[in-house]
């Protein structure tokens, strides 16, 4: 009996353990937009404004606390886009492409300028505004 009870005691403290490892893992999940719910505005407000732009919006759902769209653009790729919730500022964009297809169109890097990196905060603070694009 108490080998039993070593044994169970061992594994409830293992259990205890993972658990909370496991929820602070989650707990550590950062969002990727923090706004107040009470300052978001209406999803049907982006909706509204991604068909003004040519997307067929399939979704809108709130992922990090962000508004996450999935559609397809103006030239009919699969796209998705994540939307500060208060602003409806763009955060993330990620477009899916075929092979064959031509992308010139969304990225010139022929005409792109690298920022110069001596001067460490002015160039890190732009960049880091910019909303981040993901082409596959």
């Amino acid at each position: 009996m108490k080998n039993l009870l070593k044994i169970t005691s061992k594994k409830s403290i293992l259990t205890a353990v993972i658990t909370s490892c496991l929820v602070s893992g989650v707990a550590m999940a950062d969002d990727h937009c923090t706004d107040p719910v009470s300052d978001w505005q209406p999803k049907e407000k982006l909706r509204e404004m991604m068909l003004k732009k040519g997307w067929s919006v399939k979704r809108i759902k709130v992922d990090d606390g962000c508004y996450e769209v999935k559609g397809r653009d103006r030239n009919g790729h699969r796209s998705e886009a994540k939307f500060s919730p208060t602003s409806l500022k763009l955060i993330e964009i990620e477009i899916k492409f075929d092979d064959s297809e031509d992308t010139s169109g969304y990225l010139d890097l022929g005409n792109m300028s690298m920022p110069n990196l001596s001067d460490d905060n002015a160039n890190q603070e732009s960049l880091s505004n910019k909303p981040k694009a993901i082409v596959d």
